[in-house]
């Protein structure tokens, strides 16, 4: 199967700066994602062990579920943008497979929405000192679940040769994405992540102040294990995406762009392995060698989306469909427009997050 000739829409920007957007909202989406796993891994750990060390485990159960709702806005709002530039650069490949497993597309919202009731169930529940990795583990299955729906279609996109098997067979939507073998490697790729940008989270975490000292350091010991283990299981699923994709998929890699993504892909996630091992090793969680793992797990997310992105771009090319030939009509005015709201929605935050810094902090206490 072939794609159509002709888009009846051009796109309204140059495409190399809707790619540039897509791919920095992506990563800031991987990143926030990655947090919320590794924080309900956290939880889920943290409950547990506050059979045996109750109160800096609930404690540590506490600082952390406290946030879970307010990460899931991040999660879904960095979400959108990205989502929203791949319909448009892509839309003939991506309509087609969401229209092919539909019921799944659509169901995303719904397992998003109890997802979203359980992190508020669990960040009440910690507060009282109950017991929350029930909660914790259906969060965390329903998040994954979603990430297999998005492996699934954002894979399916790139195989066209299937859609009108699938289509003849069904056209109710009920059915699932054949399997492909780049599918699991790519969500466990997102998933390992969690331990990774998780562990940084928890480790910044326990410089808080409103919290009690043994609390502080589960904190840190725990997220610096986690660190330690995603910076090892991003190096180890990041190759295998790379090795699963099809001989020709590889050597179409081989331009300036993805190999340069390869390399930043691999020195942050070195560097958040090594200062995740610094903070392990110095049994002190010091803020800059955080901050400066932080920074190298997200060098390594955003090298991963490029690869993503060349991978996605080379394996629609040689069905066919050539991103970069589509027709474009530039319209700078609401360019310029999107540009500045940006910008002062960056603005905005930063004001946001200054007037958080001065509030009076709130302590990090259950209550009895």
């Amino acid at each position: 199967m072939q794609f159509p000739n002709v888009d009846p829409i051009p796109i309204p920007a140059p495409i190399w700066l809707m790619k540039v957007l897509s791919l920095l909202t992506l990563a800031l989406h991987f990143f926030a994602v990655q947090i919320l796993i590794g924080s309900l891994v956290a939880v889920i750990y943290f409950s547990l062990k506050a059979r045996s060390n109750g109160p800096a485990a609930q404690g540590a159960a506490l600082t952390v579920a406290r946030r879970l709702p307010i990460v899931m806005t991040y999660v879904i709002n960095l979400g959108v943008p990205p989502l929203l530039f791949a319909q448009v650069l892509y839309g003939r490949a991506l309509y087609t497979s969401s229209i092919l497993i539909a019921v799944q597309w659509i169901g995303v919202v719904f397992i998003l929405m109890g997802c979203y009731w359980l992190l508020y169930r669990i960040s009440d529940r910690t507060t009282y000192g109950k017991p929350v990795h029930w909660h914790a583990i259906g969060a965390l299955l329903l998040a994954a679940m979603v990430g297999h729906i998005y492996a699934a279609n954002m894979t399916l996109m790139l195989r066209p040769e299937v859609w009108q098997q699938m289509y003849a067979k069904t056209a109710s939507g009920l059915q699932s994405a054949p399997h492909d073998p780049t599918a699991e490697p790519r969500l466990m790729f997102v998933l390992i992540g969690g331990f990774l940008v998780g562990g940084f989270w928890l480790t910044l975490h326990s410089k808080l102040k409103t919290i009690e000292s043994g609390a502080a350091e589960l904190l840190r010991s725990t997220g610096a294990t986690f660190a330690v283990i995603g910076a090892l299981g991003e190096l180890a699923t990041g190759f295998w995406v790379y090795t699963v994709q099809p001989g020709e998929v590889q050597n179409g890699m081989h331009t300036p762009l993805y190999q340069i993504g390869i390399v930043v892909w691999g020195v942050g996630f070195a560097l958040a392995l090594l200062m995740a091992g610094v903070v392990l090793a110095r049994k002190a969680s010091g803020l800059l060698v955080t901050i400066l793992g932080s920074l190298g797990a997200f060098l390594g997310i955003a090298g991963a989306v490029i690869v993503r992105d060349g991978i996605r771009d080379v394996t629609l090319l040689q069905k066919g469909f050539d991103v970069w030939k589509r027709q474009e009509a530039s319209n700078w005015f609401v360019i310029c427009i999107f540009l500045v709201l940006f910008v002062a929605g960056l603005g905005a935050i930063g004001w946001l997050l200054s007037v958080m810094k001065a509030a009076k902090p709130i302590p990090e206490q259950v209550n009895a």
